[in-house]
């Protein structure tokens, strides 16, 4: 079995061309952390996390000083290492910065292994290569007013995706006012899904959806990141699917949503559950449970890592910043994506030298 012979880490500043508001914070640049594994049978496997423009430096820190020295000599077996590296986190907690970071080295190995055996991603993971059906994120930021909610959900419509989310967080009357205007323009067969970004107390999101009279898709983490007890009973009380999980950082974690009953839909995201391993891992569990998987951001891994599964709705189409900096792009057909057929996940990092930090 191929050994990993070197890493090389990075750290890269992408900026938006605006900044992207929602009901908590402003994302006004995209923090790449990457990492690229060189192994002996002469294979680069590339991998990647990101923040949203703070604590890359920390995440580059903890790869270097703690996973690449223990990475390096390892086999090319992406369970095995994470298992491994993941020994190495115990000190700090097994969440955020040390996931983000376990996450990098992960896919990268996930990536090697795949070219090592000349196979696109999706068909070492036992997926076969189909369109997935995609919702965007990217039109509706909290900053839109109303005509350019309407243009976007316009376009949305005439691109054909599956579903478009809207950020909420201007007070229950604007945000309800905001929301039927995009109904108005969506066709009827597209999802409105909402996200309220953890902003909510219980009552005030069941006062929310007890007083809007416009049908959602789900209603998208409104209570408190962590809080899956009050997760679960508000779901118990609303009339509305429930969707979370892009603040989960770890299985265990994922493991509660469902053991809760606290989510009607999860959303794992590759870089911040710590990697393809335990994406999987939480994709396989919520399968048993029979609970839709739709992940969250990082569409050219998931469209991958969707493969094996059929309780996946659609992916998320996000802000387009990671655009900037890859060779080829996902592109959209038919409102989704299909996985590229080039060995291993087919991301090819190009012209991001410029903005490293």
């Amino acid at each position: 079995m191929a050994t990993v012979t070197s890493v090389e880490t990075g750290l890269y500043g992408i900026p938006n061309e605006q900044a992207l508001e929602d009901a908590t914070q402003t994302f006004d640049e995209l923090e790449l952390v990457t990492a690229l594994v060189e192994t002996s049978a002469g294979v680069t496997g590339v991998g990647f996390t990101y923040t949203i423009g703070r604590g890359g430096r920390t995440v580059k820190q903890f790869l270097d000083d703690v996973l690449v020295p223990r990475l390096e000599g390892m086999p090319v077996a992406p369970r095995q290492a994470y298992a491994d590296l993941r020994g190495e986190t115990t000190f700090i907690g097994r969440e955020g910065i040390s996931e983000f970071a376990i996450a990098a080295v992960d896919v990268a190995l996930w990536d090697a292994k795949a070219k090592e055996t000349d196979q696109p991603l999706y068909a070492l993971l036992g997926g076969t290569k189909r369109r997935v059906p995609a919702y965007e994120t990217n039109g509706g930021w909290i900053q839109f007013d109303e005509d350019q909610l309407r243009e976007n959900a316009r376009r949305v419509g005439e691109e054909g995706f599956a579903g478009m989310k809207m950020k909420v967080g201007r007070g229950h009357t604007e945000d309800a006012q905001r929301i039927r205007t995009v109904r108005e323009e969506l066709p009827d067969d597209t999802d409105l899904l909402v996200d309220a970004n953890c902003s909510f107390s219980v009552a005030e999101a069941r006062q929310f959806v007890n007083e809007l009279d416009v049908p959602l898709g789900w209603l998208e983490e409104p209570l408190e990141k962590g809080d899956y007890a009050a997760y679960a009973d508000l779901r118990d009380k609303v009339d509305v699917p429930i969707a979370l999980g892009e603040n989960g950082y770890n299985t265990t974690q994922f493991k509660q949503v469902l053991d809760q009953g606290a989510a009607d839909v999860l959303q794992p995201d590759v870089s911040r559950v710590g990697g393809i391993t335990p994406w999987l891992t939480v994709a396989e569990a919520a399968s048993l449970w029979n609970t839709p998987i739709s992940p969250h951001y990082v569409e050219p891994v998931h469209v991958h890592l969707v493969a094996p599964f059929d309780n996946v709705p659609y992916v998320e189409h996000h802000s387009t910043v990671l655009n900037k900096v890859v060779e080829s792009p996902l592109e959209l057909r038919d409102g989704g994506f299909t996985p590229p057929d080039a060995p291993g996940h087919g991301m090819v990092f190009e012209g991001v030298s410029q903005y490293e930090k």
